[in-house]
C-alpha cells in the first residue's frame, strides 16, 4: 500500500482494468481507478458479522481529497473494526495459526493541540520574542479557528491552497501563514508525531507574489521630519503635539543608522564602543552585529547621554532610549507614536512606514556612491540577495556618472582648437 495523498489521486493513470489504490495512513480509504479514467472513492471494512464492505464515497469530480477523506474517517469510525488485510490465514499441522496483527498506528493529534506544543516548545525556545508574538496572534486569529478541529493528517492540499486563495487581498498575511503552517508540519514529522514520509499539505502552494513598499525619503522630507521632531520637543509634556524625548532619540537613530526598530529599542549602553564608533550587538535579526556609526550619530548618542544622567530614575535606565517610566522603549509602542504622533501630522509623509526610515538610509548611501556590498555591511545583511532590492538605486548612480562623463567629453569636443589644414 501507498499513502492516498491528493497528489497521488491525480498521478493514477487508467489501466486495461479496473485497480485499487489503498492507503497506508487511513486503513480502509481507497482509490478505484477504472479503464476509463474515472476515479471513485470508496471505504472498506467488515461489519459486526465479520461480512467484508465496500462503500462508495463518490468520485474525484463529486468530492475534494479532504473531503473524501473526512467521509472516509467517519466511516470507519462508526465500524468500529479495521479493514480486512489480504493476508490469509497459515494452515500448520492441522490448526490454523493466525498471522500476527499489526498494531495500529497512533491518532494524529487535533491541530490545536499540536500548535500548542509548537508554540511551547519550538516558538518559546527558538525564535526571537517578536517572532514568538507574531506567531501565536496569527495562529489564535486565523489558523486554530480554521484547522483546530481538524487532525494534522487529515488537512489536505485543496484545505490549505484553499486557505491561501481566500486572503488573496492580503498576500503578505497570507503567505505568512503558509510559513507557519509548513514549520508546524516540519515539527510533527522531526518529533514523530507524523511518519518520515508524509508530504505536508502546504507542499506544491504556490506564494502570492509580493509587491515592493519600499519608500525612500527625500532630502526635503528628511529636513521637514527633522524640524517637526524638534517643535513636538518644545511643546509641553502633556500638551497636543508632544512628544517624549525616548521616542525622539529611537526615530532620529533609525534614521542615522538604518538599524531595525528592535536593535534600537534594546541598545544598552554597554553596547556602545565610542573608541572604534561602532554599536556591539549581542543579538539581532542575523545573529551577533557589530553596526558602524558615524560621528554624529555618536553626538545624537551623547545627547542621549546627558539627558540620561539628568533624569531622575533610580535605578537608573539600562538603555539608551527608553519610555516614560524609565523603562523599555516597546516596539509597538514606537510605531504607534511614529504613526499616529509624527507620520500623520507631517503633509506627504502619509505610508511611510518606521521600517523606511532603514531603506531611506540604505538609498542616501548608494546614492553617495557606496557599493552595494558595503551597504549590505552597514545594514547587517546576512546574503547579498537581500541587499540587491537596492540595485536600482545603484543603476542611477552609474546612469549619473555616465551622463556626467559623457558631459565632459562634450564640452572638451565643442570648446577644443581646430585641426588646422
Amino acid at each position: 500500500m501507498v499513502r492516498l495523498t491528493e497528489r497521488a489521486v491525480a498521478r493514477a493513470k487508467a489501466r486495461k482494468a479496473k485497480y485499487e489504490v489503498s492507503c497506508s495512513l487511513l486503513t480502509g480509504f481507497m482509490l478505484r481507478v477504472l479503464p476509463s479514467g474515472k476515479k471513485v472513492y470508496y471505504v472498506r471494512y467488515r461489519d459486526d458479522r465479520g461480512k467484508d464492505l465496500r462503500v462508495r464515497l463518490g468520485g474525484t469530480t463529486e468530492l475534494s481529497f479532504a473531503e473524501a477523506k473526512r467521509l472516509a474517517a467517519a466511516k470507519l469510525g462508526h465500524a468500529g473494526t479495521r479493514a480486512p488485510t489480504d493476508t490469509p490465514t497459515d494452515k500448520q499441522s492441522g490448526t490454523d495459526t493466525q498471522v500476527a496483527k499489526k498494531q495500529p498506528a497512533p491518532r494524529a493529534p487535533l491541530f490545536r493541540d499540536f500548535a500548542s506544543r509548537f508554540l511551547r516548545e519550538y516558538a518559546k525556545t527558538r525564535l526571537k520574542p517578536n517572532t514568538q508574538q507574531h506567531y501565536r496572534r496569527c495562529l489564535s486569529a486565523r489558523l486554530v479557528p480554521h484547522f483546530g478541529d481538524y487532525r494534522l493528517d487529515q488537512i489536505g492540499f485543496a484545505d490549505v491552497a484553499g486557505f491561501h486563495a481566500e486572503m488573496s487581498e492580503k498576500p503578505y498575511m497570507a503567505n505568512n501563514s503558509l510559513v507557519i503552517i509548513s514549520s508546524i508540519y516540519s515539527r510533527a514529522i522531526e518529533w514523530g508525531v507524523l511518519p518520515r514520509g508524509f508530504m505536508p499539505p502546504t507542499r506544491g502552494v504556490k506564494k502570492f507574489k509580493e509587491k515592493s513598499r519600499e519608500r525612500f525619503l527625500t532630502p526635503k522630507e528628511r529636513a521637514q521630519l527633522d524640524r517637526f521632531l524638534d517643535a513636538a520637543l518644545e511643546i509641553p509634556r502633556g500638551a497636543p503635539g508632544h512628544i517624549a524625548w525616548g521616542a525622539v532619540g529611537a526615530i532620529r537613530l533609525l534614521a542615522m543608522t538604518g538599524m531595525r526598530r528592535t536593535e534600537i529599542c534594546d541598545l544598552t549602553w554597554e553596547m556602545i564602543d565610542y573608541r572604534h564608533r561602532c554599536f556591539r550587538l549581542p543579538e539581532s535579526k542575523t545573529g551577533q552585529k557589530v553596526v558602524p556609526v558615524s560621528s554624529r550619530v555618536l553626538d545624537l548618542v551623547r545627547e542621549c547621554r546627558s539627558r540620561w544622567q539628568a533624569c531622575r530614575f533610580n535605578p537608573k535606565p539600562r538603555f539608551v532610549v527608553y519610555s516614560r517610566n524609565g523603562r523599555r522603549l516597546e516596539p509597538s509602542s514606537l510605531s504607534r507614536t511614529w504613526c499616529t504622533g509624527v507620520r500623520d501630522r507631517i503633509p506627504g509623509l502619509e505610508g511611510v512606514r518606521l521600517h523606511d526610515l532603514r531603506h531611506s538610509m540604505a538609498s542616501d548611501a548608494i546614492m553617495s556612491g557606496v557599493p552595494l556590498a558595503v551597504v549590505g555591511k552597514i545594514l547587517g545583511h546576512r546574503k547579498p540577495e537581500t541587499t540587491a532590492r537596492y540595485a536600482h538605486i545603484a543603476d542611477t548612480v552609474l546612469n549619473d556618472a555616465v551622463e556626467m562623463v559623457a558631459e565632459t567629453i562634450h564640452r572638451s569636443t565643442k570648446t577644443g582648437k581646430r585641426r588646422k589644414k
